[in-house]
């Protein structure tokens, strides 16, 4: 009796768990590196804005994390609408710092400093899907029986034409 309690609740939270996941940022959009930045330490602190709170235990590393985010802020919104499609974190530009190794893989207090600089890219989320289905690989071989010889199918998403065709229309203003 007690293995099937036990059993019924491991299913059961199990089940809430796969409920529980979060979406993931940018979920079924498409992310562009709109950015590869390199700053300088000037460009560091003309950048950041306001002052270290205490008891901050790299104030170096505030900076410059709160700097690069600030830039990449004036990049957010405008990540479109596609017919009613929704996509998480739609418009929002992510950091990814990537230079100097000290800042990247925070070693410890004290040992990265903004006279180091920075190297980081940025990524934003459009709401804009990707325009075909990519199916997985079936067949390497050429002559395979699917016919085009690579074994990699693309096929356009169903109501594509239906966006062509209102893309190719002229406007209003090319019809007067």
């Amino acid at each position: 009796m007690i293995n099937k309690k036990l059993l019924a609740l491991s299913v059961g939270m199990a089940m809430l768990s796969g409920v529980a996941q979060a979406v993931p940022w940018c979920h079924k959009g498409t992310i562009v590196e709109i950015a590869d930045v390199n700053w300088s330490e000037s460009q560091i602190l003309a950048n950041f804005t306001g002052s270290v709170p205490g008891g901050v235990a790299d104030p170096e590393v505030y900076k410059t994390f709160h700097a690069t985010h600030n830039y990449a802020n004036t990049f957010a919104g405008g990540g479109g609408g596609f017919g009613g499609y929704s996509v998480p974190g739609s418009g929002q530009v992510r950091v990814n710092a990537y230079a100097p190794y000290t800042y990247t893989n925070m070693v410890g207090p004290g040992y990265y400093h903004t006279s180091q600089g920075v190297s980081f890219k940025m990524d934003k989320c459009y709401t804009i899907p990707p325009l075909t289905h990519h199916h997985e690989v079936k067949f390497v071989e050429p002559g395979d029986e699917g016919g085009d010889g690579g074994g990699i199918v693309f096929e356009p998403i169903e109501g594509l034409d239906v966006i062509k065709k209102q893309w190719s229309q002229p406007t209003e203003e090319g019809q007067r």
